[in-house]
């Protein structure tokens, strides 16, 4: 499934790390097995389908607190002047991830169809 997103609007997108299952000395989140996700570093940015051409880097606001459902939180906002300059068509937000310990891990792609803005 693609979300539609349409070019030249504000970018905000929110979502959750979480890694699949318990984690060994996991000790924050609901449950108390996954890591302190308030210590990871987020990257992220929007590319063409075929994960190549970088549209551009996009804010990244870890939200993960002391609160246990907090865990794991991020917020991602790009102003509508950067996205006037993604091109129409199906794009891929991908995500970087790295841990605490220095070890980075990838998310799968987000899957984006960008619109020419109707009102223009």
């Amino acid at each position: 499934m693609a979300y539609d997103f349409y070019q030249g609007s504000t970018f905000n997108f929110a979502g959750t790390l979480q890694l699949t299952g318990s984690v060994v000395g996991g000790t924050s989140g609901v449950n108390k097995n996954q890591p302190d996700f308030s210590q990871w570093a987020i990257t992220a940015a929007m590319y063409d389908s075929e994960g190549v051409v970088n549209y551009g880097s996009i804010a990244v606001a870890n939200l993960s607190g002391g609160d246990p459902t907090t865990n794991g939180l991020y917020n991602l906002t790009a102003t509508s002047s950067q996205t006037s300059t993604w091109p129409v068509g199906k794009a891929q937000l991908n995500l970087k991830v790295t841990a605490a310990d220095g070890s980075i891990m990838y998310a799968d792609p987000i899957w984006f169809r960008i619109k020419a803005t109707p009102l223009i």
